[in-house]
């Protein structure tokens, strides 16, 4: 394997190293592969723990019937949306935090922390507001019926009361892989998480001698595992003697400049996020249209495939913040070669999880429903969408790349043109026109992916990101 990557990365970024600096080499591939793992690995396992824990949150709904898991499927756009500004900021403080830890700069990176802080708890204040107000005109826009209205507002709501301490809390995670501190956001999350799934096992069906809440409790286990959450990151870097390191006492009133350059970079990337999650939404509500059967089988296929997707997801965060690292060491070549790279393990990584997704898409589909059909359609459904997890591993890795150059108007760009256009429009076509129902929405997420690969891939090639400053 060791010599496969070898001559992997000799082919494709030689070239591209000497154009940069023709008397520069690279460190050993051996060295940047065991430096990329060191900083993925436990963001990947942070990420597919957390989405493992987030599949048996689906499978203890779903045993309530397809109604139950239906309702829930549908506030997760709506809550993604109410996060799209934090998603923004976060992708500004990676960008910055990663920089300054390249150039030693302490000061500088706890003050952008800061900001982005008080930023966060500002909007957060402003999106739970909205959150509560608008919850039920909100989730019936998003394609809720009868039968799932008012549990999906009941969940929204409880799940939109704590946005501040999610805000706060994603911020902190973020800085800290930024400076390539994962083992701590691993511990955060995986705490929170565990908490998340006991409360789903007592509060759902009422074990252990609590209550039934059914689909309030799996709520109530939510926001816990997010409090906990909360407290967890703070205590990380509160009066710490690390890189990162915040007190009350600090100055915390907002500067002008410094929320200038946050907005600057995290701006195009709320745009993205917005435009994304619009997008999402749409073709969310494509499915949601299909009728509650087909958002129940829906729900359980993303669930699989969110496993795979996580995985790639810690490798794109470590891609981010060793990429931003480097080109504040003025190492741009270095920058590169964590950027292919990452890629190339992305690859290998998406061609594990399709093997495993196709082998046991049957018993994968079975933990989240006692109906037989609607195992069979999510099983055979799997065999089609698993294909995904290529062009989205790779995406999702060039993505982090770019992002952690600062690189957020781009991105923004590419995200727009084929997730708010041309995905809603093809899933349309397939689902209704075309008359090929829910297997429309995972080709037209198929050929957004594509598409975004081979735009983000062009800008990672050409270098343009290398030169962009912060």
């Amino acid at each position: 394997m060791g010599i496969i990557f070898e001559v992997a990365m000799n082919i494709l970024v030689s070239k591209k190293i000497k154009e940069l600096k023709p008397d520069w080499s690279l460190p050993k591939s051996s060295s940047i592969f065991v430096n990329i793992l060191r900083i993925s690995v436990p963001a990947a396992l942070e990420i597919f723990l957390i989405g493992l824990i987030g599949m048996a949150d689906t499978m203890m709904v779903g045993k309530l019937g397809d109604a139950a898991i239906a309702a829930v499927a549908l506030t997760q756009q709506p809550v993604f949306i109410t996060l799209a500004a934090c998603i923004g900021l976060n992708a500004g403080v990676i960008a910055i935090i990663s920089r300054k830890r390249g150039q030693n700069d302490r000061e500088g990176a706890n003050s952008y922390l800061r900001q982005a802080i008080i930023l966060g708890i500002i909007i957060s204040l402003v999106m739970t507001f909205l959150s509560i107000v608008l919850a039920r005109p909100f989730l019936l826009l998003a394609g809720a019926e009868n039968d799932t209205i008012d549990n999906s507002v009941l969940y929204f709501r409880i799940v939109s009361s704590v946005l501040i301490l999610n805000y706060v809390r994603l911020i902190i995670t973020s800085a800290l892989r930024a400076c390539g501190n994962t083992k701590t956001t691993l511990a955060t999350n995986l705490t929170a998480n565990l908490l998340n799934v006991f409360l789903n096992f007592c509060l759902i069906n009422g074990n252990l001698g609590f209550p039934a809440l059914g689909i309030k409790g799996a709520a109530i286990a939510t926001i816990s595992g997010n409090f906990v959450a909360f407290a967890i990151s703070i205590f990380a870097i509160y009066h710490k003697k690390g890189f990162l390191s915040i007190k009350l006492s600090d100055n915390w009133k907002l500067d002008k400049e410094s929320c200038s350059q946050i907005y600057r970079i995290s701006s195009n990337a709320f745009i993205e996020q917005l435009g994304m999650r619009v997008g999402f939404f749409i073709s969310a509500k494509i499915v949601n249209s299909l009728g509650t059967e087909a958002v129940a089988i829906n729900a359980i296929i993303q669930s699989i495939m969110s496993l795979s997707f996580n995985i790639t997801d810690g490798f794109s965060i470590g891609a981010s913040g060793l990429v931003g690292k480097s080109l504040g060491e003025k190492k741009e070549e270095l920058a590169f070669a964590y950027g292919r790279m990452s890629q190339i393990i992305s690859f290998f990584l998406g061609g594990i999880m399709f093997t495993l997704v196709i082998i046991f898409r049957q018993e994968l589909a079975a933990l989240f429903s006692k109906e037989q059909s609607t195992i069979e359609a999510a099983s055979n459904l799997l065999l089609f969408s698993a294909v995904i997890i290529f062009p989205q591993s790779l995406q999702w890795v060039t993505t982090g790349i770019l992002r952690g150059a600062g690189d957020t108007r781009y991105t923004a760009r590419s995200s727009l043109i084929s997730v708010m256009v041309i995905r809603p429009i093809l899933s349309y076509t397939i689902c209704y026109i075309l008359g090929f129902g829910l297997i429309g929405s995972w080709i037209g997420m198929l050929i957004d992916q594509m598409i975004r690969f081979t735009l983000n891939n062009i800008r990672f090639v050409n270098l343009k990101w290398i030169k962009i400053k912060i």
